[in-house]
């Protein structure tokens, strides 16, 4: 339960202070001034004020934002520099922009350090058997992890992916293995077994991982191959679900904690690498066109430069009650799945 709670405040804190960052880098790039970044909602429980910003952490940390001056105030040329209202729709435009790019670049820097620490991988050159599945005809029959593999069928195996061909090539019928255990040589007769999944008829066995490290620049680059592969994974995932060929599964506040806290068991690498996937999930959330999202604030800023005048202020009210009502019926139906599969477990 300790776990929990503290991976949900590290995970949670860091995705947060990230988006905001974003924010923030822009406000200060565009030379608008940051009234206040807080970390949290509510009271302020600890904090310091420099160069005219407050910078704190605040009593519900389910969240966080940049306060910045004249960011509700009507556009009006008059307006002092440092007031965001006072810049073009393009400039603000970057402003809510910065918040998912600045959650897109946690997700890079939190898989190329996995990478860097190490992975694991499976040892496909070997045939070596990493893990026996439980209730599969490889364990009826008594192969054990640890056991290498030299014939199937009397055909000499050299690596997993002719373990793999082997077997398949005698899925009608029991399959003969020859292994070395403890330097003793030892055969057993294995029936398979089909698996709905898979689609395929299979006797529970799988390689050997293990721990493979990469280079500075090799770490960079798997890391940014693991955020556009996530990301593009994120897109299909939410497409397919607009266009009904996929069920909307999502989690809830309680079953993000819980998860954080199963990855935060399991290890560092895990937690990190289930942090950056959280990340990428929060910066496309945020880009999608719902009014109180940044997205939906970047269309109604677009409309604007369109128009060349700003959405009135009874539209755009409506537009956020409409958003808030969205998300509010989201975070419920959320959370309500994730007490079923508390209640299911």
């Amino acid at each position: 339960m300790i776990i929990t709670i503290v991976a949900s405040i590290v995970g949670f804190g860091l995705l947060i202070f990230f988006h905001e960052l974003g924010h923030f880098f822009a406000a200060k790039k565009l030379g608008v001034k940051v009234e206040k970044f807080s970390l949290g909602y509510g009271p302020d429980i600890v904090g310091f004020t420099r160069g005219g910003t407050r910078y704190c952490i605040s009593a519900f940390p389910l969240g966080g934002f940049v306060k910045v001056a004249g960011e509700t105030d009507a556009a009006d040329v008059s307006a002092s520099r440092e007031f965001l209202s006072s810049r073009s729709p393009w400039q603000r435009m970057f402003l809510y922009f910065m918040g998912p790019v600045f959650n897109f670049l946690l997700a890079f820097l939190l898989f190329s350090a996995v990478f860097m620490v190490g992975v694991s991988v499976y040892d496909f050159q070997s045939t070596v058997i990493g893990k026996v599945s439980d209730g599969y005809p490889a364990q009826t029959a008594g192969l054990k992890p640890g056991d290498l593999i030299r014939t199937i069928n009397g055909v000499n195996v050299k690596d997993w992916m002719e373990v793999q061909s082997n077997i398949r090539k005698n899925m009608d019928k029991s399959i003969d293995i020859q292994i070395i255990r403890d330097k003793e040589p030892m055969a057993f007769s294995i029936a398979t077994r089909w698996d709905s999944d898979m689609q395929s008829k299979i006797i529970g066995i799988s390689p050997r991982e293990e721990l493979k490290k990469f280079s500075f620049f090799g770490s960079i680059w798997e890391g940014l191959k693991q955020t556009g592969l996530l990301s593009y994974a994120v897109i299909k995932g939410l497409v397919l679900v607009v266009f009904g060929k996929a069920k909307m599964d999502v989690a809830g506040p309680i079953g993000i904690f819980q998860m954080l806290g199963t990855q935060a068991q399991q290890g560092v690498n895990n937690f990190l690498d289930f942090i950056g996937f959280i990340s990428i999930n929060l910066a496309i959330l945020n880009l999608l066109p719902v009014p109180i999202f940044d997205g939906g604030v970047i269309l109604l800023l677009l409309v604007e430069a369109i128009r060349r005048k700003p959405v009135s202020d009874k539209s755009r009210r409506a537009l956020e009650y409409v958003g808030i009502a969205l998300i509010a019926t989201l975070v419920v139906y959320a959370t309500f799945k994730d007490i079923i599969r508390i209640r299911l477990r």
